[in-house]
C-alpha cells in the first residue's frame, strides 16, 4: 500500500523552511550593496562613520587613503581632511595650553601635567604638518576661481569651550573628566577648523546644512589663516620648532597676500596681516606689537 507523508511531519516542514531561506538567499543577492571594502568609496564611507562617533583622529586616517581615489570622492575626501587637520590641530594645541597654563599656576602639577602638554603638542604638530604638505593638492582642488564644495557634515555638537578646561589652566586635576573635555575640544576645534575655511563663525556652523557653496576667494584666504594660526602654534612658547614656524608663516603670506584688496574680507585681512608682521618681528627678535582697538 503506498502512503503519503503529511505536510505537518517534521521532513515536511524541514524541507519547506529550506526551500524559504533559499529564495531569502536570492532576493537579498539582488539587493544592490555597498561599497567593497578597502576601495576610497569604502574607506569614505567608514570615516564619516567614525567621523559621527567623534573619532576624528580614525577618520583622518580614512580619508588620507580615501583622497587618493579616482572620480568624485577623491576630492572629496582631500577637502574634508584638510578641514579635519586643521580642526584637530586647534584642538590639541587648546588641550595643550590648558595643561601649560595650570602648570604655570600650580607647579605641583608640573610631574602630573607635563607628559599631557607633551602629547597634545605632539599631536598639534602632525597634524599641522600634514595640512601644510598637501598645499599643493588643496591649492589644484581650490582653485583659483567659483566656489567650492564643501559636502560634509558638521560634528555633532558645538563649538563652545569645555568648561573643564578652565580648572585646568587652574591647575587641578580633573582625571575623571579628563576624557569628556577631550572630546569637547577637539569637537570645538573641528568647529575651528571648517569655520575658518568657509569664512563664517564657528557658532554659527553647529546648524549649517550640507552641502556649503563657498567663494573661493574665502576658501583661499581661509588656508592663509589657518597656517598663519598653525604658525602661532609653533613659536618658543609652543611647540618651539623655528624652522617649521618659518614655512607655515612664508606660506600663510603666500596664499594671502593675492586678497589683501579684498573688500569682503577686509576686516579678516587686517588681522592677519598685524598677525603676520607680529610673528614676522618675533622671528626676527624684535618685540611684538600690541593690538589696539
Amino acid at each position: 500500500m503506498l502512503s503519503f507523508q503529511n505536510a505537518s511531519t517534521p521532513r515536511f516542514r524541514l524541507a519547506g523552511a529550506l526551500a524559504l531561506l533559499g529564495a531569502l538567499l536570492v532576493s537579498c543577492s539582488a539587493q544592490p550593496v555597498g561599497p567593497r571594502q578597502g576601495t576610497p568609496e569604502w574607506l569614505y564611507q567608514a570615516a564619516a562613520e567614525n567621523y559621527a562617533l567623534g573619532d576624528f583622529a580614525k577618520a583622518a586616517e580614512q580619508l588620507e587613503e580615501a583622497s587618493y581615489g579616482m572620480g568624485e570622492v577623491g576630492p572629496k575626501a582631500e577637502l574634508w581632511l584638510a578641514a579635519l587637520r586643521a580642526g584637530l590641530s586647534y584642538g590639541y594645541d587648546e588641550l595643550a595650553d590648558a595643561f601649560a597654563k595650570g602648570m604655570d599656576i600650580n607647579e605641583a602639577m608640573i610631574e602630573h601635567f607635563q607628559p599631557s602638554v607633551s602629547e597634545y603638542r605632539r599631536r598639534t604638530k602632525v597634524f599641522a604638518v600634514d595640512f601644510a604638505e598637501d598645499l599643493a593638492d588643496l591649492n589644484e582642488l581650490v582653485g583659483q576661481e567659483g566656489s567650492v564644495t564643501f559636502g560634509f557634515p558638521m560634528p555633532e555638537g558645538n563649538a563652545t569651550p569645555s568648561p573643564v578646561l578652565t580648572s585646568v589652566e587652574s591647575g587641578n586635576r580633573v582625571d575623571a573628566q579628563l576624557p569628556a573635555m577631550e572630546d569637547q575640544t577637539l569637537t570645538r576645534g573641528v568647529f575651528l577648523g571648517i569655520a575658518g575655511l568657509v569664512g563664517k563663525d564657528a557658532a554659527e556652523l553647529s546648524s549649517a546644512t550640507e552641502p556649503m557653496e563657498v567663494d573661493v576667494g574665502t576658501v583661499r584666504f581661509g588656508v592663509a589663516r589657518t597656517l598663519l594660526d598653525m604658525g602661532i602654534m609653533f613659536d618658543r612658547e609652543n611647540i618651539n620648532d623655528p624652522k617649521i614656524r618659518r614655512v607655515l608663516v612664508d606660506q600663510a603670506e603666500m596664499w594671502g597676500e593675492p586678497h589683501y584688496e579684498s573688500e569682503t574680507l577686509a576686516d579678516a585681512v587686517e588681522d592677519f596681516k598685524f598677525d603676520l608682521e607680529n610673528e614676522r618681528r618675533d622671528m626676527s627678535g624684535r618685540r611684538r606689537m600690541k593690538k589696539v582697538d
